[in-house]
């Protein structure tokens, strides 16, 4: 059953897509939606992981130890004090399929105490540019420095080993903005059947966001630019965690400033 109709029932078309016999093939229907959707292909890179002990590192990496340009480099939450939880770490120098620059990392409060202080709702971390969350680019220079985390536990470390590449697709919510004129009827055909012609679920670098709700693109502070998905983190894959209720978080870049990355998430 189609996942959208089992939560909001079915969806109304966004456009006037052109009449079509009731009596087309799942095949048919699906070469017609991804006619449409070719243009718009995207390569996403899905990641390689092995857990390894963690490491003070500029490895590709979820969870463990980052790299820190010195020991006071760990970034604290201003809502407890406390350590932020290393999410993830991207080596942009050795991304595929050019390289990048710079070291990026994900840093996210997780601490929920008996005593009733949850950042992460208390600071709305599931909103961008949330003060539990820092997300920042910096430069790599030399052996990483080292700290005690204070921490309850660090999370296991699963360096990025490599990477794959797959196609994909836009999420139906964006349709209406590129000019897609594709029916729920094609759209589950897609979904449950081919399974191609969607956005994929998982961890991937690049590639198109899979919405839990509704398409929530951030835009830059600065430049008022939409931001566009760098990397999608989906719960409790290579990540022990999972964002409200089976959520997925996705973290941004400007297209203008690669200093300014963002991340949020949506739960069903």
């Amino acid at each position: 059953m189609n996942l959208w109709k089992k939560w909001f029932g079915p969806r109304e078309p966004k456009n006037d897509p052109p009449a079509a016999p009731e009596d087309l093939s799942n095949e048919e229907r699906a070469a017609r939606a991804l006619a449409q959707l070719e243009p718009f292909k995207r390569t996403a890179y899905l990641p390689r992981t092995e857990e390894v002990p963690p490491a003070f590192s500029e490895h590709s990496k979820f969870g463990g130890y980052p790299y820190l340009r010195d020991a006071a480099d760990w970034p604290r939450c201003p809502h407890c004090g406390r350590h932020l939880q290393l999410f993830l770490q991207l080596d942009a120098r050795r991304l595929p399929p050019m390289g990048g620059k710079g070291l990026i990392q994900l840093f996210y409060c997780t601490t929920n105490r008996p005593d009733g202080l949850h950042c992460e709702y208390d600071c709305n971390a599931y909103e961008p540019f949330s003060k539990s969350v820092v997300a920042r680019r910096i430069d790599v220079g030399g052996p990483s420095a080292a700290t005690e985390p204070d921490l309850d536990e660090v999370f296991p470390e699963r360096r990025i080993t490599g990477w794959t590449a797959a196609d994909d697709y836009p999420h139906y919510e964006e349709h209406e903005a590129l000019g897609l004129m594709i029916d729920d009827d094609d759209y589950e055909v897609l979904e449950s059947e081919v399974e191609k012609g969607v956005p994929l679920a998982g961890d991937k670098l690049y590639g198109w966001p899979l919405w839990v709700q509704s398409e929530e693109y951030p835009y830059d502070r600065q430049t008022g630019k939409r931001m566009e998905l760098l990397f999608q983190i989906d719960s409790e894959v290579n990540l022990p965690y999972m964002f409200g209720d089976s959520g997925i978080g996705h973290l941004t870049v400007s297209p203008d400033n690669d200093g300014e990355l963002a991340f949020a998430w949506a739960c069903h």
